[in-house]
């Protein structure tokens, strides 16, 4: 295949042009309806008995980015799952890449943006709303949060999950989000099972429970017993293994999984 064929600028911007004038409306009704929808839920979680700080809502913050990410991703194929829909897209003049890089950007570049947009409006509208009752704003405490919660971590782990979703939902055109979310935790399950057997063939008696361990990183044994109690002892992988878990976690699995969406993308038939 000529280079032209794989990937050509012009029309791959071409094709990102059409995208969003196709669904610009869809995408800011989104925003509106994502922004009234955390207010809400901002509301409900604030009480008048307590200083709101801005720490205590990140949690809603990150469970609503995983939620409402993870559902748009596993949504981002649904034409396939339609007979003319499908062959629409399909023949439509780009090439795969093209169009899987333009599914790729909007369920990761353009959600996160959409998502961020979303909630600061939602915490300004809560701020207002708060000053008008109690005369005082939300207590800013993001960098005493920042500084003391690896909150980088949390984006590091949804774009390992938007990964597996969008590799689900180029295998499955219907409740992709559900089997995706099932397949994943049968496999979590049976590495934790196949870590479970390597753990108690290693350390024997010693280990201290069967589930006292996480998947090739950390075990807890038994070091003895004194008139106290068991002494326990915890035993973590070198730090060189770390790094190299989390380098792989950051930078090699997601784009391999996107790879193999890529991959099945091509593939795909109607």
């Amino acid at each position: 295949m000529q280079a032209n064929n794989l990937f050509s600028p012009v029309r791959f911007g071409w094709y990102m042009r059409k995208h969003f004038q196709d669904n610009y409306r869809l995408y800011g009704m989104s925003v509106i309806v994502l922004t009234v929808l955390l207010l809400i839920l901002l509301l409900i979680s604030s009480t008048d008995n307590f200083s709101i700080k801005a720490s205590g809502l990140m949690p809603l913050f990150f469970i609503g980015m995983y939620v409402a990410g993870l559902i748009f991703t596993s949504l981002c194929f649904g034409e396939l799952g339609n007979k003319q829909q499908g062959i629409d897209y399909l023949l439509f003049p780009a090439s795969h890449l093209e169009k899987f890089i333009s599914t790729l950007l909007v369920t990761t570049v353009g959600f996160l943006l959409f998502y961020h947009v979303a909630f600061f409006l939602a915490y300004q509208t809560m701020d207002s709303i708060i000053y008008t009752r109690k005369g005082v704003h939300i207590v800013n405490d993001l960098k005493e949060f920042t500084a003391d919660m690896p909150w980088q971590y949390f984006y590091v782990v949804w774009f390992i999950a938007q990964a597996f979703m969008l590799l689900g939902a180029v295998y499955f055109q219907k409740y992709s989000f559900i089997k995706t979310i099932f397949l994943l935790a049968v496999f979590l399950f049976c590495l934790y099972l196949v870590n479970t057997v390597f753990v108690m063939l290693f350390f024997g008696k010693t280990l201290d429970e069967w589930y006292s361990h996480f998947p090739f990183t950390v075990v807890q044994i038994q070091k003895g017993a004194t008139s106290i109690g068991e002494i326990h002892d915890v035993l973590i992988i070198p730090e060189t293994l770390q790094q190299i878990f989390i380098f792989t976690a950051k930078y090699l699995l997601p784009p391999m999984l996107w790879t193999l969406a890529y991959a099945r993308l091509r593939d795909k038939e109607i």
